[in-house]
């Protein structure tokens, strides 16, 4: 069992005592879930970190790899691990979550007002808050407002923006 699977029967023995007898095999279940969180990790990590930057230093790669592992890691651990007995099953949460929060519309509409009319455009703190809001980087954003079509560039990145929401939904669940 991995470093994920042994946290998680740690958690789900502590908080979810019930859900953990009524496992048939738990070894098996952590096993295969820590597997899980792993493969899933290592997924968004991958999305989160981008790509590299040939100017940026090793420690700047080695600081970017690191934050979105563990960024990757609050998310997934979030959706599969540290749950006790939520009110509504967590996919009618997300279900939920995702009826009720700003939509991609949003975005598209803001980034065409910056298109429009370029002094707009925030500062690069702002845009950082921004990008964080959206749980996106400030290069989406900006890469966003440099396309041809805000609509367009956002159906191209649609596993970029599932993995967003996942992050604005975790951030929720906190």
């Amino acid at each position: 069992m991995n470093k994920y699977g042994t946290l998680a029967r740690e958690h789900w023995t502590r908080w979810a005592p019930n859900r953990l007898a009524a496992l048939p095999n738990p070894e098996t279940f952590f096993n295969d879930l820590g597997l899980q969180v792993q493969a899933e990790v290592s997924e968004l990590a991958s999305i989160l970190a981008g790509t590299d930057d040939p100017r940026e230093t090793y420690l700047e790669k080695v600081a970017r790899l690191t934050s979105a592992r563990r960024q990757a890691e609050e998310v997934v651990m979030a959706q599969l691990v540290w749950i006790a007995d939520p009110e509504l099953p967590l996919d009618q949460a997300r279900e939920e979550f995702e009826q009720t929060t700003a939509s991609w519309e949003n975005l598209i509409s803001w980034a065409e007002r910056v298109q429009d009319s370029p002094d707009l455009m925030p500062s690069s703190a702002d845009l950082e808050e921004k990008a964080k809001t959206w749980a996106l980087t400030a290069e989406f954003l900006l890469d966003l407002v440099a396309s041809d079509s805000a609509r367009d560039f956002l159906t191209s990145n649609q596993a970029v923006l599932d993995e967003a929401m996942t992050l604005r939904f975790a951030r929720e669940l906190s």
